[in-house]
């Protein structure tokens, strides 16, 4: 009986992660397809007050001062905060990649 609990409730625990890790919906923007770049940098922002307080910018930190993608995110874990505290707290998932620099032309 205990072994039983114990399973049901690693179970749920599992699924509980798994549901609030993965994405739910996505918008990417691509500006360069050939982006050689595997460095991706992530950041939660959090809106309050249903909008009225947004978030700080983020510094995208590039060294190129150009981005080559960027993604907004969600998952049920963000949602199920949204409705639970009808819209007060919105949480949103920004991934980017910065772009490459550019190859120096050099004369022959």
């Amino acid at each position: 009986m205990i072994k039983h609990s114990i399973q049901l409730q690693s179970t749920c625990i599992m699924l509980a992660i798994i549901l609030c890790c993965s994405s739910c919906m996505t918008t990417k923007v691509v500006s360069i397809y050939d982006n050689d770049s595997v460095v991706k940098n992530t950041k939660t922002t959090w809106s309050f007050a249903w909008g009225l307080v947004s978030p700080k910018d983020i510094d995208a930190d590039c060294e190129t001062k150009r981005m080559s993608s960027a993604t907004n995110s969600t998952n049920i874990g963000h949602i199920l905060l949204s409705a639970i505290t009808l819209g007060i707290v919105v949480p949103q998932t920004i991934e980017w990649e910065c772009a490459p620099p550019d190859p120096g032309i050099e004369e022959l």
